[in-house]
């Protein structure tokens, strides 16, 4: 019968978290107290271990084993109300904790079944209170799948070398602007030199046939009044001529100062990609472990609010 307890206590170990080998030394000494009927140091010792002050805590396997013999061996020293507070701790870290019948004699499973009998409702309240908080894990865990999912996917850019022509950015009437994406800037200058040539083509026109009549062989007020229209249109086609080139001017320059021959880069649909180009696709699970809902989140230990009056007799 010795050597079941540190067996279980070590699968049970095993199976919920690594205790500490500190933790596992002093259950030990306060087992061996246990085994010699020194109840008074066994309780010490376990009542040390499970102290909510003690930092860090002794693993979740090892306190609820703290808590089944501290309860046992406050009943053999008749403090009945204590150990039932230690029964209750110990049903408020596992509802559904039971004492192994082939180590605890029968008065010891009796004061243990009539704690949980009280405790009935609120064992059932702190269920639904885990079954909460695990839904609660497992949402968390989804959401961060997702994110995860998110970040894992892979993207696919592609390069593109624009086709933007140096010769271009010189021409006038806005092909420049055209070529940099600029078509508002475009189509205005398209339309200011167009109209300043149009209105140049006119006046030089006018210029030229008003030259020629002033040379006419017409009557000396009909060759001066030529000649001063002649000399007026000459003058304007000038001007429009000069405004000319200098809205050619500006668009060029303008044109150049935009000109932009960069790489870019598009980011390109995973269905786009060729088979044989893409990359293989990691699974957020891979990386990510989902929530251990076998072990609840620990709850707060409670005082002992349970009763109990009994008379052991062996």
């Amino acid at each position: 019968m010795r050597r079941i307890v540190p067996l279980v206590l070590a699968l049970l170990g095993f199976l919920a978290a690594p205790a500490a080998a500190d933790d596992l030394l002093d259950f030990e000494q306060a087992m061996d107290a246990y085994r010699s009927a020194d109840y008074p140091t066994a309780i010490e010792r376990f009542q040390a271990l499970v102290d909510p002050d003690r930092d860090p805590l002794p693993s979740r396997a090892i306190r609820e084993e703290c808590f089944k013999y501290l309860g046992a061996a406050l009943l053999f020293q008749g403090e009945t109300n204590d150990a039932a507070g230690a029964f209750e701790r110990l049903l408020v870290l596992d509802t559904d904790a039971e004492l192994d019948e082939s180590v605890f004699p029968a008065p010891i499973l009796d004061a243990f079944r009539v704690v949980k009998d009280q405790m009935r409702e609120r064992l059932e309240a702190l269920r639904l209170d885990e079954i909460r908080a695990a839904e609660r894990r497992m949402e968390e865990y989804q959401r961060q799948l997702g994110l995860l999912g998110e970040a894992l996917r892979p993207r696919y850019l592609v390069r593109e070398d624009n086709d933007h022509s140096l010769f271009l950015a010189f021409v006038p009437f806005g092909v420049g602007q055209f070529q940099n994406g600029q078509d508002a800037k475009g189509w205005t200058l398209f339309g200011v030199e167009a109209g300043l040539f149009a209105a140049n083509a006119w006046t030089f026109l006018a210029w030229d046939w008003y030259t020629r009549e002033a040379h006419a062989d017409t009557s000396a007020a009909r060759q001066q009044q030529a000649a001063d229209y002649a000399n007026g249109y000459k003058i304007a086609s000038w001007a429009i001529l000069g405004t000319l080139l200098a809205t050619m001017v500006g668009g060029i320059i303008d044109a150049l100062v935009f000109y932009d021959e960069s790489t870019a880069w598009r980011l390109l649909p995973p269905e786009d990609v060729p088979e044989d180009l893409r990359l293989p696709v990691r699974r957020p699970e891979e990386f990510l472990l989902p929530p251990d809902d076998s072990v609840p989140a620990r709850a707060p230990d409670a005082p002992p609010s349970v009763s109990l009056s009994l008379t052991l007799t062996f």
